[in-house]
């Protein structure tokens, strides 16, 4: 993971740019001369204290709110990362229906985009035939 370090206009430190990175090379961030590169391997945020670490960034608004979530989504949620970028083509065929909001999605939901997934790209390109066997209770 890395984001952009930089003071704003009255000398504050500001974060922007957080997003997941899978190796090291030379940043779309530090060619924009806007700051400091900054990061942390992932592994700083997996596991019960490093959720709590990220759960107190998250309240004290440390890195901007939306990209702290999705962040602790994809490394939290099982499933989650490798389903997050196919999420959007399941639904418009109708694979799933999320059961709570866009962007959040239950264990056996992302389970059937997986499978869907594997299906359409096999030699077997059938559908899952049934939608939303989750089950929700408050």
């Amino acid at each position: 993971m890395e984001w952009l370090a930089a003071e704003d206009t009255r000398g504050k430190p500001k974060v922007s740019g957080l997003r997941l990175v899978h190796r090291r090379n030379t940043s779309s961030l530090e060619a924009c001369g806007c700051g400091i590169v900054e990061g942390l391997a992932l592994d700083r945020f997996s596991g019960p204290d490093r959720l709590m670490l990220l759960l107190s960034m998250i309240a004290v608004r440390e890195l901007p709110l939306q990209e702290l979530i999705e962040l602790a989504k994809r490394v939290h949620i099982p499933g989650y990362e490798a389903a997050h970028e196919l999420v959007h083509d399941a639904i418009s065929e109708g694979v799933i229906a999320p059961c709570i909001s866009s962007g959040f999605y239950l264990q056996c939901e992302i389970w059937d985009v997986l499978k869907w997934a594997k299906c359409r790209t096999s030699a077997n390109p059938s559908h899952v035939e049934h939608q939303n066997r989750c089950v929700i209770s408050h």
